[in-house]
């Protein structure tokens, strides 16, 4: 049997991510020890997992982003990239080497698992000869000629005009948007003793042994030259809990004759007047059953955010687990976070998108590209914007059928496992080497 080591970045995505992973690798008697936020702990321990608290690193989990970096205030898009980037990815690599080579120092490790902002992994990886694998819950940073550079969302131009206008935005991605956080990348390797990077701080993302893509190729931008050891998995699918219980409504969704529109906002983006309180305006007289889920806010939050009793129409739950939700839905409309978005064309649900922070408008352009549902280009969208929205994806099958080609591609995956397939190999390979 092997001993894993998982980092994750203290937000509630990247740490759940991983989880199909661990599962497995834990049924198969393997020993799983997680790095991360406290606030995750219990549900780190819930899968046999031992879960790792940060030491030296920042514990920003369970804390609104905003308010334990005021800086992120009012960013979005390229800006909000560019901050955190540097702030937090790679600013907070000199500790999180600090706090895993102490944890490496005291187990005997075979193979460290990370997401791929979990920067400081690959370092530990270099300074202690401990190979790493990232998986990837966003879109895939692999740099192509044909492909636009990560940030401000842009779509693939091919032919020579294309190339040439990715080489630009490249340069400006390298020299202006992620000059700092080059800058605190390579102040890291000198201060660790290692010699400058060969590739530039955007490309140490994904591990040189093992990348495991929480996706599909029919939901990414086309891809000629990737390397055997990026693997695409499908969608990240937790098991469901088993201490989850329905909420009483859950019969009016399974025999709902009306289209269900399912509407969520994320798990970091806690201002309801974003996009849930919008979307309950636009839908609040339509002939279709909304059912809400929040991740934190509990339903009376929700109502006072919209200001009235809630809709006769509007069903809302903090949780509900999306493979026995998604199936139901007609619609999702959602911010765009990347593990929403491919849950719900794992089950085939086209999407409307609102959402310009973090990363989500690169995950918007990835959705208008393959046309699986509509992109609305704003973080707070107007009521009757949403309306027409909602009302052109119920009524244009198109999108349907774009989200179901994604879907027949991710049936073929099942991610928990294949991660641990790969994983297994990569810790036997290490053995193999050692011995």
């Amino acid at each position: 049997m092997s001993t894993y080591l998982f980092a994750s970045t203290p937000v509630p995505a990247h740490t759940t991510n991983p989880i199909p992973f661990a599962q497995r690798l834990v049924e198969r008697g393997h020993t799983v020890l997680w790095y991360a936020g406290k606030v995750f702990h219990d549900q780190i321990a819930a899968v046999g997992a031992t879960p790792i608290p940060y030491v030296e690193a920042d514990d920003f989990g369970g804390v609104e982003l905003e308010l334990y970096f005021p800086q992120f205030a009012g960013l979005s898009g390229v800006k909000m990239i560019k901050t955190a980037f540097a702030d937090i990815f790679v600013g907070q690599a000199l500790p999180r080497v600090a706090d895993l080579r102490r944890i490496l120092a005291e187990h005997d490790v075979d193979v460290m698992l990370c997401d791929g902002l979990m920067y400081g992994v690959g370092l530990t990886s270099e300074l202690t000869g401990v190979p790493w694998a990232t998986f990837g819950d966003g879109p895939l940073l692999y740099l192509e000629p044909d492909n636009p550079p990560f940030g401000p969302g842009l779509a693939p131009m091919r032919g020579p005009v294309g190339r040439l206008r990715n080489r630009a935005v490249g340069w400006v991605a390298r020299n202006v948007t992620f000059a700092e956080a080059q800058r605190r990348y390579d102040h890291a390797r000198g201060e660790l003793g290692l010699s400058p990077a060969d590739l530039p701080v955007m490309e140490q993302m994904l591990s040189p042994y093992l990348h495991l893509h929480g996706g599909v190729p029919s939901f990414e931008y086309q891809r000629k030259q990737l390397p055997a050891h990026i693997r695409w998995v499908g969608a990240l699918r937790p098991d469901a809990p088993p201490d989850w219980s329905r909420p009483e409504w859950w019969g009016e969704v399974t025999t709902s004759s009306k289209p269900v529109v399912l509407v969520s906002q994320g798990s970091i983006r806690p201002d309801l007047t974003e996009l849930v309180v919008p979307t309950l305006i636009a839908l609040a007289d339509a002939d279709v059953l909304v059912v809400v889920t929040t991740g934190q806010a509990d339903p009376a939050d929700v109502e006072r955010a919209y200001g009235a009793p809630l809709p006769a129409n509007v069903r809302v739950a903090k949780f509900v687990p999306y493979d026995q939700l998604l199936p139901q839905v007609d619609c999702f409309v959602t911010n765009g976070g990347y593990t929403g978005v491919t849950l719900a064309l794992h089950h085939g649900v086209p999407l409307v998108q609102a959402g310009t922070t973090e990363e989500k408008s690169e995950i918007a352009a990835r959705i208008k590209w393959t046309g699986v549902g509509k992109k609305l280009g704003t973080t707070r969208p107007a009521a009757r914007t949403v309306r027409r929205a909602v009302d052109e994806v119920l009524g244009d099958e198109r999108y349907a059928a774009a989200a179901q080609r994604v879907q027949a591609e991710m049936a073929e995956h099942d991610a928990g496992r294949e991660g641990a397939d790969l994983l297994e190999r990569l810790a036997a390979r290490t053995k193999e080497l050692q011995r």
